[in-house]
């Protein structure tokens, strides 16, 4: 029992290390840039011939057979023209570093750099001293 038990644990254990390896070289091989996509070909089975055609009130409409009696206009789709083919994207190359260095504080930004807290400290105690001294010129008058 105590057997099978470990053996159990040490198979999950191979999985949840070995699963990161795996995947890492799956997405390695997917995402070289390269595509190997190829458009479907255009054939009998991806061209439709719709038609439309406008009623008395002005009112569009489409079908596969156009009424008797109308003048009704061909619409050729292909189906394979439209498939967009894959695009791959430029990968950002970002160091550890550029991450964790703070950026220019913005203008009028609620966030304080930890440098930045002891001179607004300062000027807001030279605020309240202009204003305190404001109110008692005021008070004077």
């Amino acid at each position: 029992m105590k057997f099978t038990v470990i053996l159990f644990l040490l198979s999950i254990l191979a999985v949840a290390i070995g699963t990161p390896y795996i995947m890492k070289k799956v997405n390695s091989d997917s995402s070289s840039g390269v595509s190997a996509y190829t458009p479907p070909a255009s054939t009998e089975q991806t061209r439709q011939t719709f038609y439309k055609w406008q009623d008395a009130n002005g009112q569009w409409h489409f079908g596969n057979e156009a009424p008797e009696g109308v003048t009704a206009k061909e619409v050729n789709i292909d189906t394979a023209a439209n498939i967009l083919a894959p695009v791959a994207t430029k990968k950002e190359d970002t160091s550890d570093n550029e991450l964790i260095t703070p950026k220019t504080q913005v203008p009028d930004s609620p966030i304080v750099m930890p440098g930045q807290a002891l001179e607004l400290i300062d000027q807001a105690k030279q605020v309240k001293s202009m204003l305190e001294s404001r109110y008692s010129t005021e008070e004077q008058r």
